[in-house]
């Protein structure tokens, strides 16, 4: 999963500092999606160092510094890359979840687009079931993951239809310091 390009993603909605970056994927993904504080800052750090973010600090009267992170225009074009382009099958759920906030406008389009990328796989995975010689376990390999993909493709259906709701859909607090726009659940 690329960490990165999920991090970039979440920026499209504004200027936020690491934590609530990591309290938002919490928020969306329970359990789902675990990522350590320390994986989130190393790839901020080096998202900062590529020159996709820059950073500013924000004094804080009671508590240390922030660092408030914001886009550049490559970091931003690396987002909306990530968010676009066919992906990973393991990947559709997130790009979905950060899809919904950052591009809110868009997510019913990013949904269908997924939906036709595993649609397209679906296709493919039956030609490959029909010239599969019958060796070993090779037909039954291919007629799980066709499972898979069938039960994937409902769901993606779905999530397209309620498209609209989806990205209406409440996100938590709206963040008030600091001057992010992502959903503060400190």
């Amino acid at each position: 999963m690329g960490l990165q390009g999920v991090l970039a993603s979440l920026l499209l909605d504004g200027p936020a500092h690491g934590y609530q970056l990591q309290a938002t994927l919490a928020a969306e993904l329970g359990p789902l999606w675990v990522t350590r504080a320390s994986q989130v800052y190393l790839t901020l750090g080096r998202m900062q160092r590529d020159g996709l973010v820059t950073a500013r600090r924000v004094r804080q009267s009671t508590r240390p510094d922030r660092q408030l992170l914001e886009l550049t225009a490559r970091g931003r074009a690396e987002a909306l890359e990530w968010l676009e382009r066919p992906g990973q099958a393991d990947e559709v759920v997130v790009r979905l979840a950060v899809a919904r906030l950052a591009l809110p406008d868009r997510f019913r389009d990013l949904a269908e687009t997924v939906l036709t990328e595993r649609s397209a796989a679906l296709r493919s995975l039956r030609e490959l079931r029909d010239e599969v010689d019958g060796g070993g376990f090779q037909r039954e390999a291919v007629q799980a993951e066709i499972f898979r993909t069938q039960a994937e493709v409902r769901w993606l259906a779905g999530v397209r239809d309620r498209g609209q709701e989806l990205a209406a859909a409440p996100r938590g607090r709206r963040a008030k310091a600091g001057g992010g726009r992502l959903a503060d659940l400190a």
